[in-house]
């Protein structure tokens, strides 16, 4: 239907304009589709600055979608382009974009190198709505190279812009930003009144998202003063805010943030409904993503069919009429070479023989080519569909992975622990029934051990979906419940995530150091502490059990030692060990950062 339209520009226009409509909804595999038709139309025009803002808004997409190559080369198409045919702002723009993809990979340096580009180029020109963004985001980018006052110093000039525009809905993402700046600073009740300033001014209406964000941001805040009942209402309104917007992602946040009210005040049974609540709204997020890839999937096969079908039948139709012009001009001949002679005729019969002969030939030739396109074709649609199941059967792996982990595994856990601490209770006399408890105490070792090593064969678990510092807490808060010994997670600088490889290393380390500690320390505290430095992460974890003669173990050479020893050796990094018998034990290890 659109193909009807007269004029390519108007063409390539709608294309365009069809891409960008799909961009703000989200559908990026549409927004590629249309922006690709769009640019090959503005090329063969010689609209240079249209093929470039196609450029721009390609590159967004594929960064969204992951497709960091395609990213990276429509970015620097879109540079290029504007820097020869575009105006000032429009290179600031396009230099912007290409800092935002440096940010999306963690390449910080170079982004900010763009970021200042473009921000030199606004500051000369007269855009301020424009420059009032930049300063917003240059203000992003110093909260992540932890240099606080200079990100506090651009959100001010941000706001001051956004005032004198009037932008007053901007107002409240500057606010939320600097209130961050505070809380990152322990100025919590510095922090809380900037949260409450965009609080009065966001709503439903102007952006779920942002809203749902300050609301957590307050819980947080009013949770680190120890003002346990304001944090559970802030989560509590967030919560029903999330259900009333769709916005899934808050409803799981939600729970965290009551899982940590409660474990403060001591309510560990709310804590554990919580905490499974998390666990059944993150499965909805898993499956709402996993038909979205698959309607993904399903969107981009059924346009390439389309595209194909179309070619195929504008090629038969060229074949159709190369046919009735064949037909046409050999009737003409043959009226041509009755009218000339009629001593001729032997030789036209013989002509048109041949010719006839040919015309078969072809024929045939057209239906052998169609026949090898409709094979190629079926051939694509299974090796798609192949495509597809082995990516679904993946996602199964993982998630029953996962489930066994996170569900199973620290299920049939809390049953030993809360079984082992009621039967140190009972009589000392009975013999019988202590036999019976240590069998099945080990039965319940041989489930947990079997459910971990599946969970590892099948996936590296709920780490590379959480994050080391939640699944650390999670560990900690299914200890606790169990009152065999106390577990205490503290992290320091570690905002941001770890290589999911070392942040599973560390994850593992911890329990093993864990499990021994359960075994043979006869502990009543285990304290575990993360820090990130600048080069390197330490993880120091210290019980104050009975201690060992650290020699004597590793002469035995146990298999707890040597997979904590193996572990270690993988990321290059060394570990030292503080104990004897009778003085606990404390365990420090150092692992290298990538420079």
């Amino acid at each position: 239907m659109l193909e009807n339209i007269d004029g390519d520009s108007q063409l390539a226009e709608l294309y365009w304009n069809m891409s960008t409509a799909y961009f703000y909804k989200n559908e990026y595999l549409n927004v590629i589709d249309y922006g690709v038709k769009s640019i090959e139309i503005f090329r063969e025009l010689g609209d240079s600055l249209r093929v470039a803002d196609n450029y721009t808004t390609l590159g967004s997409a594929h960064k969204y979608l992951g497709h960091r190559k395609e990213a990276l080369e429509y970015n620097l198409h879109s540079v290029e382009l504007m820097k020869q045919y575009g105006k000032p702002t429009d290179y600031a723009t396009s230099l912007y974009a290409l800092g935002n993809y440096y940010m999306e990979t963690k390449e910080y340096d170079k982004c900010e190198a763009y970021y200042l580009e473009a921000l030199t180029i606004l500051e000369g020109a007269d855009s301020p709505g424009k420059l009032a963004d930049m300063y917003f985001n240059m203000g992003v980018l110093s909260v992540v190279k932890k240099r606080i006052d200079e990100s506090s110093g651009f959100y001010e000039k941000s706001l001051s812009l956004y005032q004198a525009l009037g932008d007053e809905a901007s107002y409240p993402k500057v606010w939320t930003a600097i209130g961050y700046n505070f809380y990152v600073q322990g100025k919590f009740v510095k922090a809380k009144s900037y949260y409450l300033k965009a609080e009065q001014e966001l709503s439903t209406a102007s952006s779920a998202y942002s809203y749902c964000y300050n609301l957590a941001s307050l819980s947080r805040t009013e949770y680190r003063l120890k003002n346990y009942r304001s944090a559970l209402d802030y989560a509590e309104k967030m919560e029903r805010v999330a259900n009333d917007v769709g916005v899934l992602r808050f409803s799981i946040d939600a729970q965290v943030l009551f899982r940590q009210v409660y474990d403060a005040q001591g309510d560990l049974s709310k804590a554990y409904t919580s905490l499974q609540l998390f666990h059944k709204l993150s499965d909805s997020l898993q499956n709402i993503e996993k038909e979205k890839v698959v309607k993904e999937l399903t969107i981009k096969y059924e346009t390439e069919l389309k595209e194909k079908e179309i070619e195929k039948l504008t090629s038969e139709k060229k074949a159709q009429e190369q046919e009735v012009l064949l037909a046409t001009s050999e009737k003409n001949a043959y009226r041509v070479g009755i009218m000339l002679a009629v001593a001729l005729a032997i030789a036209v019969s013989a002509f048109f023989a041949q010719r006839q002969k040919a015309s078969q030939l072809r024929s045939q030739q057209v239906l052998t080519e169609r026949n090898v396109r409709i094979d190629a074709l079926l051939k694509e649609q299974e090796v798609s569909s192949l495509n597809a199941l082995i990516e679904g059967q993946e996602k199964e792996r993982m998630r029953i992975a996962e489930e066994l982990h996170d569900r199973l595994g620290s299920m049939l856990s809390a049953i030993k622990l809360n079984f082992i601490g009621s039967t140190v209770k009972k009589d000392m006399e009975q013999k019988s029934t202590e036999n019976e408890t240590v069998k099945t105490s080990q039965m319940l070792d041989e489930a947990v051990t079997e459910v971990r090593r599946i969970s590892h064969n099948l996936s590296t678990g709920q780490v590379s979906r959480y994050g080391l510092v939640s699944s650390m807490d999670d560990l900690a808060a299914r200890i606790n419940q169990s009152d065999s010994v106390a577990m205490k997670v503290m992290h320091f600088n570690l905002e941001e995530r770890l290589p999911v490889e070392m942040e599973t290393g560390i994850y593992r380390i911890t329990q093993e150091m864990l499990a021994n500690v359960l075994k043979h320390a006869q502990a009543s505290e285990f304290i575990v502490q993360l820090n990130k430095t600048e080069n390197s992460v330490i993880l120091t974890a210290e019980d104050d059990g009975i201690g060992f003669d650290y020699k004597e173990a590793r002469r035995k050479a146990g298999i707890g030692l040597q997979n904590i020893e193996n572990r270690v050796k993988k990321f290059g990094g060394q570990f030292s060990v503080d104990t004897a018998p009778g003085k606990g034990a404390v365990f420090t290890f150092e692992f290298p950062l990538e420079a």
